[in-house]
């Protein structure tokens, strides 16, 4: 676990500190380092799917007075199945980037910013602790604020960077008040404690209902659920890979990764919970209308997106639990496919207008097409 956490970091420092020169050779050692990271995650997925009990591994990080702060690592069949999902698409991404941002000044860097995103990431999926989770969320947020603008002097990317990175804080406000709320009345931010019944014997109903609603936020903020949504269709200003990446099985997928994460503490909450239906439900309806009139592929795939987030939330907030936690395992790969179905439009015919490149013969590309078509059934 530890080295499939680590190895893309170490290819951060490395990259950015010494490499950035020499793209070729930065872009191989991220690359082998989300490589190893896969084969750790699919490893520790073999090995330990059968689990009789969650395996959790901490040592005290930080001590103050009564509160002491644990880091380390929890595997159970939820975090091995989402740590395998975002290693496999991380690494899949970074060997489609070698062709698509082949030539881009900007080359190392780019690699540099994906090995930062998959650590965060993959670091966050396996936390013990909430408070863990939430120091992972924000460098994720971080990573893709850095990703999103990546062509920052184009003044659309860089707006778009500054409007994720805001709109986003905005849940993790929220989000970090209910952490606060459970950790001064439950007096303990574990997860696996979090999850258990002492909770309901701590925390009283309204306290529980605030603290999940407070929570929830960040999931509102983090996988775009209404009203926080508006920032996910502008965030195609990135690369095309980068928007694979974000809106496939990881950076928006972290909101409902951590609502299955905590599912047992929300669902003590049923008012909490239709709240969650609600706003899944709008969500759902919302964005998918907005598809329907929009030209630009990726803006397409993007509100496709959020509506798919939304179906995600209602499968959890309605009971059910393998519903949603299977939605998006299945939503990782088809929607990667499908953003990287259409870089290949976008580079080939150098526009994301639908209608142009459909003018221009984009059916003629064959494997991109069968491959979109199979991805849009599968959607």
């Amino acid at each position: 676990a530890a080295l499939s956490a680590l190895a893309p970091f170490a290819a951060f420092a490395l990259i950015m500190l010494f490499t950035r020169p020499h793209a070729r050779l930065s872009a191989g050692i991220s690359i082998a380092a989300v490589g190893v990271s896969l084969s750790s995650a699919v490893f520790l997925l073999v090995r330990n799917w059968s689990l009789p009990a969650p395996i959790q591994i901490t040592g005290r990080w930080l001590i103050s007075g009564d509160i002491s702060i644990p880091f380390g690592f929890l595997l159970d069949p939820l975090s091995l199945l989402m740590l395998t999902i975002v290693a496999t698409i991380s690494c899949l991404v970074q060997v489609y980037s070698l062709g698509y941002m082949a030539g881009d000044p900007g080359f190392s860097r780019y690699y540099g910013f994906q090995s930062l995103f998959a650590w965060a990431m993959l670091t966050m999926t396996i936390s013990p602790t909430m408070i863990q989770l939430y120091i992972f969320w924000e460098l994720v947020g971080l990573a893709s604020y850095f990703l999103i603008g990546f062509w920052y002097e184009k003044f659309s990317a860089s707006e778009a960077g500054k409007k994720a990175f805001v709109m986003t804080r905005l849940g993790d406000i929220a989000f970090f008040l209910g952490l606060l709320v459970v950790l001064m009345h439950f007096g303990n931010l574990n997860i696996l404690d979090m999850n258990g019944p002492q909770v309901t014997e701590r925390l009283s109903p309204v306290l529980l209902t605030v603290s999940a609603l407070l929570i929830f936020g960040g999931v509102m903020g983090k996988s775009a659920q209404f009203p926080l949504l508006t920032w996910l269709p502008d965030a195609m200003e990135g690369p095309t890979p980068v928007s694979a990446l974000l809106h496939s099985a990881t950076m928006v997928a972290a909101g409902v990764y951590m609502f299955a994460r905590i599912f047992p503490f929300f669902s003590h909450s049923a008012a909490a919970m239709t709240v969650c239906l609600s706003i899944g439900t709008i969500t759902m309806l919302l964005s998918s209308t907005m598809a329907m009139v929009s030209r630009d592929i990726k803006q397409v795939w993007a509100y496709s997106t959020i509506s798919q987030l939304g179906f995600m939330v209602m499968g959890l907030a309605a009971g059910g639990y393998a519903a949603g936690v299977f939605h998006l395992t299945t939503h990782a790969g088809f929607k990667a496919l499908l953003f990287l179905c259409s870089g290949v439009f976008i580079h080939h015919y150098e526009t994301n207008d639908m209608f142009v490149i459909g003018r221009r013969g984009g059916r003629g590309l064959l494997i991109p097409m069968i491959c979109m078509s199979l991805a849009t059934a599968a959607l």
